[in-house]
């Protein structure tokens, strides 16, 4: 599988969008929250990418520990 190649400026963007929903990373897939986040990277990116490749913007992020913790 290529790697996902991301500015940092990208990676700040998937974290803060992140840190305004309520839903923890586990429980976005297959949510209209992921639809809406999915959007909205898009929009304020300027780049295109598979909703596939912004859930392993998502999950490479929390493993960065850049993603803020949430409660479940």
């Amino acid at each position: 599988m290529p790697r996902l190649n991301l500015s940092n400026s990208q990676k700040n963007i998937v974290a803060d969008l992140y840190a305004r929903t309520r839903f923890t990373v586990d429980d976005l897939p297959y949510t209209d929250e992921f639809e809406r986040l999915h959007s909205e990277f898009e929009s304020w990116s300027g780049r295109s990418i598979s909703k596939h490749d912004f859930w392993r913007a998502l999950s490479n992020a929390r493993k960065a520990n850049r993603l803020v913790r949430k409660e479940r």
